[in-house]
């Protein structure tokens, strides 16, 4: 992809979600991508402003009620379900392992194979 033409990425979450794991994961991703310095949009599930989108990105991963769950908006405007928060915790290990340990097992997910469309470096 060229300059300008980066993906998006987008989390669903709840500011008003009740469950007490979904509250952790949710804060814990959230962590992990401000460390990571990961630009992201937030779109709150809870806020009446957001209904739209909060339906529209349930309809698309065809999973509701359950936070957080991410997305990719690709440069041609099509937007894509990328996971939950134990996929995100999995790539954030991964990416922690040592580069010899990936070099070896080129298959593995990582931060910057992944998020490279996101975000120029880390």
């Amino acid at each position: 992809m060229t300059e300008g033409s980066k993906q998006i990425f987008v989390c669903l979450v709840s500011n008003g979600v009740s469950d007490h794991q979904q509250a952790t994961k949710q804060q814990r991703a959230l962590t992990i991508l401000r460390a990571k310095k990961l630009p992201y949009v937030e779109v709150d599930g809870m806020n009446p402003q957001h209904r739209e989108s909060r339906e529209e990105l349930f309809s698309i991963s065809g999973i509701r009620g359950n936070y957080p769950q991410f997305f990719m908006v690709h440069s041609n405007g099509a937007t894509s379900y990328f996971g939950n928060y134990e996929r995100l915790e999995e790539l954030n290990e991964t990416s922690s392992l040592p580069q010899e340990v990936l070099d070896a097992n080129p298959d593995f997910e990582t931060w910057v194979k992944t998020f490279r469309d996101v975000v120029d470096s880390f």
